[in-house]
């Protein structure tokens, strides 16, 4: 599935339809093919591109939410890992993993309410689930309390079903739910699986790109090629999860 991502999602689809058009250059479609890989690519690392689908996911759950009076508890969702951290000795979270649980800390300093940390091992072989290095960052360096480990989810669904498994355990019914907010629409869609009700507390909305004006915004920009494939990937899970999720749990 990852393989097939990377050739779906710019540049290598564009790479691709321009390698395919080269072969049949004495064609008709040859020449299209090459075409529409340039326009393509040329499209896809725009700012105002990137910031047309972002707007797409994030719009959806407003940054600094009312808090609701029922939420009993707080869930951070792992985002990955630095596994050759040298400096560190050892691994640890990756930037994403740090902007979510630095938020969830905020909320909890803001709150009082217990934390719940999300994430397992994906690839399955690794010395540590995602959620314990969250853990050592937060309790060795934030000075942060967590009540809870969810240590063997491998996606977003798994994060949602295993964590609601845990709460309802301690008879927790309603949480306050951090994560990216492009993230956030495929987190809640797996969440509202559950049992567990959620408020979204988005952090870290990165469609700042479409605020670009004049001729930026048609200039094409690495950094709004690299929006561009992160908001597919989400559109593309979300289209994913709906066949594999819906499929499986019969709702």
């Amino acid at each position: 599935m990852q393989v097939l991502e990377l050739l779906i999602l710019p540049p290598a689809s564009g790479l691709i339809a321009i390698v395919l058009g080269l072969l049949f250059w004495g064609r008709r479609l040859g020449k299209g093919l090459v075409f529409a890989g340039i326009v393509w690519i040329y499209v896809a690392a725009t700012p105002l591109f990137a910031g047309w689908l972002l707007a797409g996911l994030e719009s959806a759950y407003p940054a600094s939410p009312t808090l609701p009076a029922g939420a009993q508890a707080i869930v951070v969702l792992a985002g990955g890992r630095y596994p050759d951290a040298r400096e560190y000795g050892s691994e640890t979270v990756n930037a994403f993993s740090l902007e979510r649980l630095r938020y969830g800390a905020k909320l909890h300093r803001e709150t009082g309410l217990p934390l719940l940390i999300s994430g397992g091992r994906v690839r399955g072989d690794e010395p540590s689930s995602e959620s314990q290095l969250m853990v050592r960052v937060l309790e060795g360096e934030l000075g942060v309390t967590v009540h809870w480990q969810e240590t063997e989810s491998r996606n977003t669904c798994e994060n949602a079903f295993f964590s609601a498994r845990l709460l309802a355990e301690a008879g927790i019914e309603h949480v306050l739910l951090v994560s990216h907010a492009l993230h956030m629409p495929r987190a809640v869609w797996c969440f509202q699986r559950t049992e567990l009700a959620v408020t979204p507390f988005p952090t870290l909305a990165m469609g700042d790109l479409s605020r670009h004006r004049g001729i930026t915004a048609f200039l094409p920009q690495p950094r709004a090629l690299w929006l561009t494939g992160q908001a597919l990937h989400e559109y593309l899970g979300l289209v994913w999860y709906r066949v594999k999720w819906e499929v499986r749990i019969g709702k």
